[in-house]
């Protein structure tokens, strides 16, 4: 995994050197979030940030009259959103990849309907994700090595400015991260009537009942 976050690091900066103003811009607002988040305490994704997440993350698992989905994990623990933003505190590479991606999903909001990502219907909102699955599906497709990182760092230029390049990296990550927060949830236990794992809260003797 530090490999591969190396050289998408690598040839992000080979980009970045290419694309002018548009990138310059991109980087310019990773700085001002970065500075945004030394200004706060304890919080490390920015509201705006956090808004896409959240947004997202209803997407990935949404709520029914007959199931609960990830904005009721809060009902019996911390938000969603809490413990989101807690793994991308603690991970850089995560870090990464989420600043960047969710940002990337408000300029492709702005580039193709004129609003935030949060601002959209909640189809249009669908759509724009969905996208993001198809371009990452594609992204895995080629066998070879070479050719997924041609696919995936040589493609056209408009890719990172429009949006989808960071999006579409992101949206592996966000995915595997929502489930993981739902279904270690006491929500979702409670849902699927699951006790928990074993010695959840440990044992003070084993041969001791708790």
């Amino acid at each position: 995994m530090h490999l591969k976050a190396a050289t998408i690091k690598l040839l992000d900066r080979l980009l970045s050197a290419g694309l002018g103003f548009t990138i310059k811009e991109f980087n310019r607002e990773l700085e001002r979030r970065d500075g945004e988040r030394k200004e706060k305490s304890g919080q490390w994704l920015t509201p705006d940030e956090a808004a896409v997440a959240e947004a997202l993350a209803k997407i990935i698992v949404p709520s029914d009259e007959e199931s609960p989905g990830i904005d009721e994990v809060c009902v019996l623990g911390p938000s969603a959103i809490t413990v989101l933003d807690r793994m991308v505190r603690n991970c850089s590479n995560r870090q990464y990849f989420y600043s960047r991606g969710l940002l990337s999903f408000d300029i492709w909001a702005w580039r193709l309907h004129g609003g935030k990502f949060v601002e959209l219907s909640t189809e249009q909102q669908t759509n724009l994700f969905r996208t993001a699955q198809e371009i990452s599906d594609r992204w895995k497709s080629p066998p070879s090595l070479i050719a997924k990182l041609w696919r995936r760092f040589g493609a056209p230029f408009a890719e990172v400015s429009n949006g989808t390049f960071y999006a579409a990296l992101l949206y592996p990550m966000i995915r595997g991260d929502s489930l993981r927060i739902f279904y270690t949830s006491r929500v979702s236990w409670v849902w699927l009537e699951y006790d928990g794992p074993p010695m959840e809260k440990g044992y003070a003797k084993l041969t001791e009942p708790r």
